[in-house]
Protein backbone atom coordinates (compact mmCIF):
# COMPACT_ATOMS: atom_id res chain seq x y z
CA UNK A 1 0.00 0.00 0.00
CA UNK A 2 1.37 3.62 -1.05
CA UNK A 3 1.55 6.50 1.53
CA UNK A 4 0.64 9.68 1.03
CA UNK A 5 4.26 11.11 0.05
CA UNK A 6 4.05 8.50 -2.42
CA UNK A 7 3.57 9.76 -6.26
CA UNK A 8 3.28 8.48 -9.46
CA UNK A 9 5.64 9.89 -12.38
CA UNK A 10 5.80 9.05 -16.07
CA UNK A 11 9.11 9.04 -17.59
CA UNK A 12 10.31 8.64 -20.97
CA UNK A 13 14.07 7.32 -22.32
CA UNK A 14 14.47 7.76 -25.72
CA UNK A 15 16.95 5.25 -27.68
CA UNK A 16 18.27 6.60 -30.75
CA UNK A 17 21.47 6.90 -33.05
CA UNK A 18 23.95 10.01 -33.25
CA UNK A 19 26.51 10.62 -35.72
CA UNK A 20 29.94 11.82 -34.87
CA UNK A 21 30.04 15.45 -34.40
CA UNK A 22 26.80 16.73 -36.14
CA UNK A 23 25.51 18.64 -32.96
CA UNK A 24 22.94 20.20 -34.59
CA UNK A 25 21.85 16.95 -36.99
CA UNK A 26 21.94 14.81 -33.96
CA UNK A 27 19.58 17.58 -31.96
CA UNK A 28 17.11 17.18 -34.60
CA UNK A 29 16.80 13.69 -35.01
CA UNK A 30 15.79 13.90 -31.53
CA UNK A 31 13.36 16.56 -31.80
CA UNK A 32 10.26 14.75 -32.67
CA UNK A 33 11.51 11.18 -30.16
CA UNK A 34 11.10 13.89 -27.29
CA UNK A 35 7.73 15.16 -29.00
CA UNK A 36 6.44 12.16 -28.84
CA UNK A 37 7.57 11.12 -25.65
CA UNK A 38 5.58 14.62 -24.04
CA UNK A 39 1.97 13.24 -26.06
CA UNK A 40 2.71 10.16 -24.16
CA UNK A 41 2.16 12.24 -21.19
CA UNK A 42 5.83 11.93 -19.96
CA UNK A 43 7.16 14.83 -17.45
CA UNK A 44 11.02 13.55 -17.58
CA UNK A 45 12.78 12.43 -20.75
CA UNK A 46 16.31 11.15 -20.48
CA UNK A 47 18.11 11.22 -23.37
CA UNK A 48 21.54 9.19 -24.51
CA UNK A 49 24.92 9.85 -22.70
CA UNK A 50 27.14 12.36 -25.57
CA UNK A 51 23.71 12.70 -27.90
CA UNK A 52 24.80 15.73 -29.71
CA UNK A 53 28.36 14.47 -29.82
CA UNK A 54 29.08 11.50 -30.95
CA UNK A 55 31.66 8.81 -29.89
CA UNK A 56 35.06 8.21 -31.09
CA UNK A 57 38.41 7.35 -29.86
CA UNK A 58 40.40 10.31 -31.77
CA UNK A 59 40.85 13.77 -31.42
CA UNK A 60 38.13 14.15 -33.72
CA UNK A 61 36.04 13.94 -31.07
CA UNK A 62 36.59 17.54 -30.39
CA UNK A 63 34.95 18.55 -32.99
CA UNK A 64 31.54 17.87 -31.56
CA UNK A 65 32.61 20.19 -28.43
CA UNK A 66 30.97 23.01 -27.54
CA UNK A 67 30.88 26.19 -24.75
CA UNK A 68 29.15 25.70 -21.24
CA UNK A 69 26.11 27.46 -22.62
CA UNK A 70 26.45 26.37 -26.33
CA UNK A 71 23.65 24.66 -29.22
CA UNK A 72 22.97 21.89 -26.80
CA UNK A 73 21.76 24.10 -23.46
CA UNK A 74 20.17 26.23 -25.21
CA UNK A 75 18.31 23.30 -27.31
CA UNK A 76 17.65 21.47 -23.65
CA UNK A 77 15.67 24.67 -22.44
CA UNK A 78 14.00 25.83 -25.09
CA UNK A 79 12.67 22.33 -25.88
CA UNK A 80 11.60 21.53 -21.96
CA UNK A 81 9.74 25.19 -22.04
CA UNK A 82 8.17 24.24 -25.14
CA UNK A 83 6.93 20.72 -24.19
CA UNK A 84 6.69 21.37 -20.42
CA UNK A 85 9.05 18.17 -19.62
CA UNK A 86 12.31 17.87 -17.98
CA UNK A 87 15.29 16.99 -20.29
CA UNK A 88 18.55 15.99 -19.83
CA UNK A 89 21.47 14.32 -22.11
CA UNK A 90 25.06 14.74 -21.52
CA UNK A 91 27.52 16.83 -24.31
CA UNK A 92 31.05 17.29 -25.02
CA UNK A 93 31.84 20.68 -22.77
CA UNK A 94 34.88 22.68 -23.36
CA UNK A 95 35.49 24.89 -20.38
CA UNK A 96 38.72 27.02 -20.18
CA UNK A 97 41.73 24.56 -21.75
CA UNK A 98 39.36 21.29 -20.66
CA UNK A 99 36.91 18.98 -22.25
CA UNK A 100 34.67 17.32 -19.82
CA UNK A 101 31.18 14.89 -20.31
CA UNK A 102 28.55 16.73 -18.74
CA UNK A 103 24.88 16.07 -18.41
CA UNK A 104 22.43 18.68 -17.93
CA UNK A 105 18.86 18.65 -16.77
CA UNK A 106 16.71 20.96 -18.01
CA UNK A 107 13.21 22.01 -16.09
CA UNK A 108 9.80 22.59 -17.69
CA UNK A 109 9.99 26.43 -17.14
CA UNK A 110 13.07 26.69 -19.45
CA UNK A 111 15.64 26.79 -16.99
CA UNK A 112 18.52 24.83 -15.60
CA UNK A 113 17.96 22.22 -12.78
CA UNK A 114 21.51 21.37 -12.79
CA UNK A 115 24.59 19.59 -14.38
CA UNK A 116 26.83 16.75 -13.51
CA UNK A 117 30.09 16.31 -14.54
CA UNK A 118 31.35 12.78 -15.94
CA UNK A 119 33.84 11.93 -12.33
CA UNK A 120 35.65 8.64 -14.00
CA UNK A 121 36.26 8.63 -17.92
CA UNK A 122 36.07 5.52 -19.01
CA UNK A 123 39.23 3.57 -20.68
CA UNK A 124 40.30 5.44 -24.02
CA UNK A 125 38.12 8.52 -22.94
CA UNK A 126 40.65 9.26 -20.78
CA UNK A 127 42.85 10.57 -23.91
CA UNK A 128 40.02 13.10 -25.18
CA UNK A 129 38.35 14.38 -21.66
CA UNK A 130 39.05 15.24 -18.30
CA UNK A 131 37.74 13.12 -15.07
CA UNK A 132 35.26 15.89 -13.47
CA UNK A 133 34.87 15.43 -10.00
CA UNK A 134 31.32 17.00 -8.46
CA UNK A 135 27.92 16.52 -7.23
CA UNK A 136 25.55 13.87 -8.63
CA UNK A 137 22.38 14.35 -7.49
CA UNK A 138 20.16 17.10 -8.61
CA UNK A 139 17.60 18.79 -6.07
CA UNK A 140 14.43 19.46 -8.07
CA UNK A 141 10.47 19.37 -7.62
CA UNK A 142 10.31 15.71 -8.38
CA UNK A 143 12.50 15.05 -5.28
CA UNK A 144 16.71 14.23 -5.31
CA UNK A 145 17.26 13.20 -8.79
CA UNK A 146 20.57 10.80 -9.10
CA UNK A 147 22.67 11.04 -12.00
CA UNK A 148 24.98 8.21 -13.01
CA UNK A 149 26.87 8.26 -16.52
CA UNK A 150 27.79 5.68 -18.21
CA UNK A 151 31.08 3.38 -17.01
CA UNK A 152 30.56 5.34 -13.65
CA UNK A 153 27.75 3.31 -12.46
CA UNK A 154 29.69 0.18 -12.73
CA UNK A 155 31.74 1.92 -9.76
CA UNK A 156 31.54 1.41 -6.34
CA UNK A 157 31.07 5.42 -5.54
CA UNK A 158 28.40 5.86 -7.45
CA UNK A 159 25.81 3.24 -5.27
CA UNK A 160 27.20 4.89 -2.13
CA UNK A 161 26.66 8.34 -3.33
CA UNK A 162 22.55 7.48 -4.22
CA UNK A 163 22.73 5.91 -0.75
CA UNK A 164 23.83 8.73 1.63
CA UNK A 165 22.20 11.59 -1.02
CA UNK A 166 18.89 9.49 -0.28
CA UNK A 167 17.88 10.01 -3.94
CA UNK A 168 14.24 9.87 -5.32
CA UNK A 169 15.07 8.75 -8.87
CA UNK A 170 18.46 7.64 -10.57
CA UNK A 171 19.21 8.84 -14.60
CA UNK A 172 21.59 6.49 -15.96
CA UNK A 173 22.61 7.93 -19.68
CA UNK A 174 24.77 5.67 -21.60
CA UNK A 175 26.81 5.34 -24.95
CA UNK A 176 27.71 1.84 -24.65
CA UNK A 177 29.47 -0.36 -26.95
CA UNK A 178 29.00 -3.75 -27.31
CA UNK A 179 33.23 -3.82 -26.92
CA UNK A 180 32.33 -2.97 -23.21
CA UNK A 181 32.20 -5.83 -21.44
CA UNK A 182 31.30 -5.09 -18.06
CA UNK A 183 30.40 -6.12 -14.34
CA UNK A 184 26.77 -6.22 -14.98
CA UNK A 185 24.80 -6.40 -18.57
CA UNK A 186 23.58 -2.95 -19.38
CA UNK A 187 19.50 -5.16 -19.10
CA UNK A 188 20.17 -5.42 -16.04
CA UNK A 189 21.65 -2.68 -14.55
CA UNK A 190 18.61 -0.51 -13.95
CA UNK A 191 16.88 -3.53 -11.99
CA UNK A 192 19.79 -4.02 -10.02
CA UNK A 193 20.21 -0.17 -8.72
CA UNK A 194 15.89 0.45 -8.54
CA UNK A 195 16.11 -2.94 -6.22
CA UNK A 196 19.76 -1.39 -4.15
CA UNK A 197 18.24 1.66 -3.41
CA UNK A 198 14.50 1.27 -3.46
CA UNK A 199 14.14 3.57 -6.45
CA UNK A 200 12.88 4.46 -9.43
CA UNK A 201 15.99 3.83 -12.30
CA UNK A 202 16.49 4.70 -15.86
CA UNK A 203 19.27 3.52 -18.48
CA UNK A 204 19.13 5.27 -21.84
CA UNK A 205 21.38 3.85 -24.33
CA UNK A 206 22.01 4.49 -27.82
CA UNK A 207 21.32 2.35 -30.56
CA UNK A 208 22.81 1.41 -34.38
CA UNK A 209 26.45 1.64 -36.07
CA UNK A 210 29.24 2.67 -34.24
CA UNK A 211 32.77 3.29 -36.05
CA UNK A 212 34.73 3.10 -32.79
CA UNK A 213 38.35 4.41 -34.06
CA UNK A 214 40.76 4.04 -36.07
CA UNK A 215 43.13 1.02 -37.01
CA UNK A 216 46.25 0.52 -34.45
CA UNK A 217 44.09 0.77 -31.42
CA UNK A 218 44.45 -2.89 -30.02
CA UNK A 219 40.77 -3.27 -29.70
CA UNK A 220 39.61 -2.02 -33.09
CA UNK A 221 37.91 -4.60 -35.20
CA UNK A 222 36.01 -2.30 -37.86
CA UNK A 223 32.74 -0.77 -37.31
CA UNK A 224 30.52 -2.04 -34.30
CA UNK A 225 27.44 -0.77 -33.16
CA UNK A 226 25.20 -0.13 -29.77
CA UNK A 227 23.16 -2.73 -28.41
CA UNK A 228 20.08 -0.12 -27.13
CA UNK A 229 18.93 -2.45 -23.96
CA UNK A 230 17.29 0.91 -22.54
CA UNK A 231 15.13 0.02 -19.43
CA UNK A 232 12.95 1.82 -16.84
CA UNK A 233 12.66 -0.25 -13.54
CA UNK A 234 10.26 0.82 -10.74
CA UNK A 235 11.08 1.52 -6.98
CA UNK A 236 10.20 -2.05 -6.56
CA UNK A 237 12.46 -3.59 -9.13
CA UNK A 238 10.28 -4.32 -11.38
CA UNK A 239 10.76 -3.88 -15.26
CA UNK A 240 8.25 -1.04 -16.22
CA UNK A 241 10.01 -0.93 -20.35
CA UNK A 242 12.95 -2.11 -22.26
CA UNK A 243 14.12 -2.25 -25.58
CA UNK A 244 16.31 -4.59 -27.77
CA UNK A 245 18.33 -2.30 -30.46
CA UNK A 246 15.27 -0.57 -32.05
CA UNK A 247 15.30 2.96 -32.43
CA UNK A 248 12.48 4.03 -30.26
CA UNK A 249 11.16 5.88 -27.48
CA UNK A 250 9.89 4.26 -24.14
CA UNK A 251 7.47 5.81 -21.92
CA UNK A 252 6.17 4.17 -18.28
CA UNK A 253 4.82 5.36 -15.19
CA UNK A 254 6.93 4.88 -11.95
CA UNK A 255 6.27 5.05 -7.96
CA UNK A 256 8.65 7.80 -5.83
CA UNK A 257 7.41 5.72 -2.99
CA UNK A 258 9.82 6.71 0.45
CA UNK A 259 8.74 3.41 2.07
CA UNK A 260 10.83 1.57 -0.54
CA UNK A 261 14.09 2.92 0.12
CA UNK A 262 16.29 0.11 1.51
CA UNK A 263 18.51 2.27 3.61
CA UNK A 264 21.31 -0.18 3.44
CA UNK A 265 24.55 0.53 2.19
CA UNK A 266 25.92 -0.82 -0.62
CA UNK A 267 27.93 -3.48 0.01
CA UNK A 268 30.77 -3.03 -3.04
CA UNK A 269 33.74 -4.42 -3.96
CA UNK A 270 36.71 -2.35 -3.86
CA UNK A 271 36.67 0.31 -6.91
CA UNK A 272 33.66 -1.85 -8.73
CA UNK A 273 29.68 -1.55 -7.74
CA UNK A 274 29.45 -5.10 -7.94
CA UNK A 275 31.27 -8.51 -8.80
CA UNK A 276 31.81 -9.14 -12.61
CA UNK A 277 33.51 -10.05 -15.48
CA UNK A 278 35.17 -7.10 -16.72
CA UNK A 279 39.03 -6.81 -17.87
CA UNK A 280 39.37 -4.26 -14.78
CA UNK A 281 43.17 -4.08 -15.03
CA UNK A 282 43.53 -3.61 -18.35
CA UNK A 283 41.00 -0.74 -18.65
CA UNK A 284 42.57 1.38 -15.60
CA UNK A 285 46.55 0.73 -17.46
CA UNK A 286 45.03 2.40 -20.52
CA UNK A 287 42.84 5.01 -18.47
CA UNK A 288 46.65 6.04 -16.90
CA UNK A 289 48.16 6.37 -20.08
CA UNK A 290 45.17 8.54 -21.59
CA UNK A 291 45.46 10.59 -18.73
CA UNK A 292 48.91 11.45 -19.19
CA UNK A 293 48.32 12.19 -23.16
CA UNK A 294 45.90 14.40 -22.21
CA UNK A 295 47.58 15.91 -19.49
CA UNK A 296 50.34 16.90 -22.21
CA UNK A 297 48.36 17.87 -25.21
CA UNK A 298 48.81 21.12 -26.53
CA UNK A 299 46.22 20.63 -28.96
CA UNK A 300 43.78 20.33 -26.72
CA UNK A 301 44.71 23.08 -24.65
CA UNK A 302 44.30 25.08 -27.61
CA UNK A 303 41.33 23.90 -29.59
CA UNK A 304 39.20 23.93 -25.75
CA UNK A 305 40.50 27.08 -25.30
CA UNK A 306 39.41 28.05 -28.73
CA UNK A 307 35.83 26.22 -28.38
CA UNK A 308 35.02 27.76 -24.75
CA UNK A 309 35.85 31.47 -25.55
CA UNK A 310 33.97 31.50 -29.08
CA UNK A 311 30.53 32.54 -27.43
CA UNK A 312 27.35 30.48 -28.02
CA UNK A 313 25.85 29.92 -31.12
CA UNK A 314 22.28 30.65 -31.11
CA UNK A 315 19.73 28.22 -31.80
CA UNK A 316 16.69 29.22 -34.30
Amino acid sequence: MLNERSRIVRVAAVQMESKNGLVEANLEHASPMIEQAAREGAKLVLLPEFLPTGYIFTTAIWDGAEPSNGLTVQWLKANSKRLGIWLGTSFLEADGEHFFNTFVLATPEGGEAGRVRKQTVAAFEAFFTRDGPGPHVINTELGKIGVGICYENQLSYIPQIMHRESVDLLLMPHSYPIIAEMMFSLAELAPWYARLLGVPSIVCNKCGPWQAAYPGLPFYKGESHFPGLSTIADSDGSIKAQLKNEERVIVADVTLEPGRKTGQAPQCHGRWAGKGRWARNGSRAVEAVGRLYYTLSLERKRRALRISSAGEKKIV
